[in-house]
């Protein structure tokens, strides 16, 4: 796993129909926000596709709308109607690859400033669900503090 092996896997999930406006339902990376998990977690899971199975309420996307570039949204599923949270600035995040001792290491910036770090642990491609011929993914995360 390199650097553009992973932007050219964001990059093939990006579903924007439309170049002048951002669709935030179009295929976005989810993970569990329960309890604030995404925030306070050390080590955090996201998942591409519609097929996975979500058995929570709280969710993080991110909404790639360029392989370096995602809107982070802040949903519930479970409040009628679902709602998320996206039209702030600072949901507005970039990315960084880079190499750290043998690490591939995500960097993720807002108006020009790190506002986290991971450690890339894996990036699993599945075959899906419910699609013949595609394929989904699973990110799994370390923190860096």
């Amino acid at each position: 796993m390199n650097k553009e092996n992973v932007l050219k896997v964001f990059k093939s999930t990006i579903k924007q129909p439309n170049k002048n406006l951002i669709d935030t339902s179009s295929n976005p990376w989810f993970t569990d926000n329960t309890e604030n998990k995404y925030y306070t977690s050390e080590f955090i899971e996201f998942k591409n596709a519609r097929s996975f199975k979500r058995d929570y309420c709280k969710i993080i996307n991110w909404n790639f709308h360029k392989n370096d570039a995602f809107i982070l949204g802040d949903a519930n599923y479970c409040s009628e109607p679902p709602t998320q949270k996206v039209s702030k600035a600072e949901n507005y995040i970039e990315i960084k690859l880079s190499n750290e001792k043998d690490n591939l290491i995500l960097q993720l910036f807002n108006q020009k400033k790190l506002i986290d770090k991971f450690r890339i642990i894996e990036l699993q491609k599945v075959d899906s669900k419910y699609e013949k011929n595609e394929f989904d993914f699973i990110l799994k995360l370390q923190r860096i503090k």
